[in-house]
């Protein structure tokens, strides 16, 4: 329930559809991944008006509807609601029904048009499906004729009447979506790069205005004249972000993008991937004849930040950096085998990645000692800074524990931490057998799917654990929560059940955090962390002059999160490696 007492569905409780009937309430997606639908579904509100004006409305629509040829499926809530379905035999595209069922509110003020408005989370309950307030959806006629209608849905010549007869409206509707604000064009600009941006070199993050088209379909108020335009204007956008077609592709038919999928519709299905390509094809062909004749020199937006430089690589560490790398890796395994019986239970989950990340930053680094910001150990972990700062507190107090505050902040230079290995530990790290992979802090997707279920992928992509019987040792977690955190991995592909056991999909975390919208709070927290970092800045500038020119490599810049234009499904491997 949301604090307004209105039930949420979360998509991180997204399941498979079952033939059992859900005991809690439960909602089923309006839009597919192409971003289109199957039928025009329009929810009669109760509390915009009364039951009575729900009958209403409800009973003109319904005839309204029916004059048209449209055959229709009805149902009502417990509490007053209807719903009323217009199954279509074709597909229909985002825009499409959106413009259908927003002119059809203008004259029923009981019908709410949201469901309809949200590619990624329009939703509506179905019949049959329990009610927040007790009872569930009923149907109002016999299941009999429910199901002819289903059987044989309304033909395109039904949905054109419809669109024929609300011309008027839909061209009201259309005309309150014209830009208003001196940003609108913004959109326009974010896609029509600058000349430097012609695709060479690392792959960057695409704004984020297109990105909403991407996601949404909804490119009005941006400052393109048709949906053709806004569609070419994220390809063209991707292509001098220096993404490759397959990357478009793939969010295009795995629902992250259904808004671009939706742009595509009006294509037959066999067509759109070459609709696609060719799209591509123009975008290139723009972005190349935009070079300017000075080719010389490497343009600023060639350069990688994201790659270590070339003087870190080949040859032979030095000693003292050996001995780091060695006393990284034993941290790190002695950190595996020893925190649940050191750092027990949910109070210290937080601790754990904390560690975590100090741990990928010290490996990436080449060095036991860290000096890593509470807003970017925040921002790696999926909380907030001051959080971050009572479990430093806690840890760096604990005698002979897991790191040691060397020196505390000053001006603009972060803490600085040791990884320290607990004292009676020091015995057992001598037989120690290095754990392999890679460290990883909380992924971007384990911000929404949880801590519980990021244990327990960790611990199936490890290899330490294939069952829930093995994993509830592997993690330190209830059996119950164990089973719900398989259960949450399984429905959204990053685990997999089969006769041996459980496996791992990591290479689907990055679509799965897109899908759960997780990349837009990482997104959020670097803005305002970064809004913070420049009024430290403003601060010491007027009050600790000397603090403003710390030496080169002392500065926490180091460890500050990427800016707005730069990848962030990342980890803190990532944050690490663009300075190195």
């Amino acid at each position: 329930m949301s604090s307004r007492g209105r039930l949420e569905y979360r998509s991180r409780d997204e399941r498979a559809l079952t033939l059992a009937l859900p005991k809690a309430p439960a909602a089923v997606r309006i839009y597919g991944p192409d971003g289109c639908c199957a039928a025009l579904c329009l929810d009669l509100d109760a509390s915009r008006g009364g039951a009575a004006a729900v009958e209403a409305d409800a009973a003109r629509l319904i005839a309204w509807l029916t004059a048209r040829g449209a055959r229709v499926v009805t149902d009502r809530a417990p509490s007053g609601g209807v719903h009323i379905y217009v199954p279509l035999r074709e597909r229909v595209p985002y825009e499409t029904a959106r413009e259908v069922v927003e002119a059809l509110a203008a004259s029923h003020p009981t019908l709410d048009a949201s469901p309809h408005r949200s590619l990624k989370t329009g939703c509506i309950r179905p019949p049959g499906s329990a009610h927040k307030s007790g009872g569930h959806q009923t149907l109002t006629m016999s299941l009999t004729a429910a199901y002819d209608v289903l059987r044989r849905p309304n033909g395109p010549e039904v949905l054109e009447a419809i669109r024929t007869d609300l011309a008027a409206e839909i061209a009201a509707w259309h005309a309150t979506l014209s830009p208003t604000d001196p940003d609108a064009a913004a959109g326009v600009a974010a896609a029509r790069p600058d000349i430097d941006e012609v695709p060479t070199g690392a792959r960057r993050a695409i704004g984020a205005r297109v990105r909403h088209i991407a996601e949404t379909g909804q490119w009005q108020g941006y400052g393109y004249a048709s949906a053709s335009e806004a569609r070419q204007g994220v390809i063209t956008a991707a292509v001098a972000a220096r993404w490759e077609l397959v990357d478009v592709a793939a969010r295009v038919a795995d629902g992250r993008w259904p808004g671009l999928a939706a742009l595509y519709a009006k294509y037959a299905p066999t067509r759109r991937h070459t609709s696609l390509a060719a799209d591509w094809a123009k975008a290139r062909t723009f972005l190349t004849s935009q070079r300017t004749a000075g080719e010389g020199g490497q343009s600023p937006a060639g350069r990688s930040h994201t790659s270590p430089s070339e003087s870190l690589a080949g040859g032979s560490p030095p000693v003292e950096a050996q001995d780091d790398h060695d006393h990284i890796r034993t941290w790190r395994t002695l950190l595996r085998a020893f925190e649940l019986h050191r750092l027990p239970g949910r109070r210290n989950h937080l601790a754990r990645f904390i560690l975590r990340a100090l741990g990928e930053a010290a490996h990436k680094t080449g060095t036991r000692y860290v000096a890593f910001g509470t807003r970017s150990l925040a921002v790696a972990t999926g909380t907030e800074y001051s959080s971050v700062a009572a479990v430093l507190r806690r840890l760096a107090d604990e005698p002979g524990g897991w790191i040691d505050l060397i020196e505390p902040a000053r001006g603009e230079r972060a803490d600085l931490y040791a990884l320290t290995i607990p004292t009676d530990l020091t015995g057992a790290a001598a037989d120690l057998r290095w754990d392999r992979g890679h460290a990883h802090a909380l992924r971007p997707a384990f911000r929404e799917l949880g801590h519980a279920a990021a244990f327990v992928f960790e611990a199936v992509e490890a290899g330490r654990a294939t069952t829930i019987t093995a994993l509830v040792p592997a993690t330190g977690l209830h059996r119950d929560t164990v089973t719900r955190a398989v259960e949450v991995l399984v429905a959204h592909g990053l685990l997999e059940r089969s006769p041996t056991g459980l496996t791992a999909h990591p290479g689907r975390l990055r679509a799965v955090a897109e899908l759960l919208g997780t990349l837009d709070a990482v997104t959020a927290q670097l803005r305002r962390y970064a809004r913070d970092r420049e009024l430290w800045r403003a601060y010491l500038a007027r009050h600790d002059p000397e603090q403003r020119e710390p030496s080169a490599g002392d500065v926490e810049d180091l460890w500050w999160p990427p800016g707005d234009a730069e990848d962030v499904t990342w980890t803190v491997g990532h944050l690490i490696a663009r300075t190195a």
